[in-house]
């Protein structure tokens, strides 16, 4: 008897995980204005973001659908975006897009992720903080209709150059 493979989260073959291509940018687009406008126009901001050389932007897929991106700063290590279609958030894809996002980070050689999230969003708080990111200090009038941000960071200890130091 043959046992098939379970397939289940994201490491099946129909649900993974790739770099961006151009014909991605309309997705992201997209998802980020329904995302979020609860903070501002992000209309330039994320365009800007994902055709920057410095930003690596990676697409969830689901039976060939994006789900959900990420976009990390490979020179600073910041998350400058993570969002997922809202009726699949919750459905472990969001975990699955920062998890490989520190993966790349720490392939890239960073000792550490930084992001913003506003103060009053307490389900990406709480997103974040169960990912082990701890709040440094916030940052008044950070988006641009003026809400006050959260600034978190994470060490990556996997990192052996980050490691060295403890």
């Amino acid at each position: 008897m043959v046992k098939k493979k379970k397939e289940t989260g994201y490491g099946n073959q129909r649900d993974f995980i790739r770099l961006a291509v151009e014909d991605d940018g309309g997705f992201v687009d997209e998802l980020s204005n329904e995302v979020f406008s609860t903070f501002g126009d992000y209309g330039e901001i994320i365009p800007r973001w994902f055709v920057n050389s410095d930003v690596i932007t990676v697409i969830y897929v689901k039976n060939g659908h994006p789900l959900g991106f990420a976009m990390l700063s490979a020179l600073s290590g910041e998350v400058l975006a993570i969002a997922v279609i809202p009726k699949y958030q919750r459905s472990g894809i969001g975990p699955a897009l920062l998890n490989h996002i520190e993966d790349l980070a720490n392939k890239l050689g960073l000792g550490g992720l930084l992001l913003h999230t506003a103060k009053e969003n307490d389900v990406a708080y709480c997103f974040f903080h169960k990912a082990g990111f701890k709040v440094l200090g916030t940052q008044e009038k950070y988006y641009p209709k003026g809400q006050t941000a959260l600034i978190m960071s994470k060490a990556i200890f996997n990192n052996p150059k980050f490691r060295k130091g403890f």
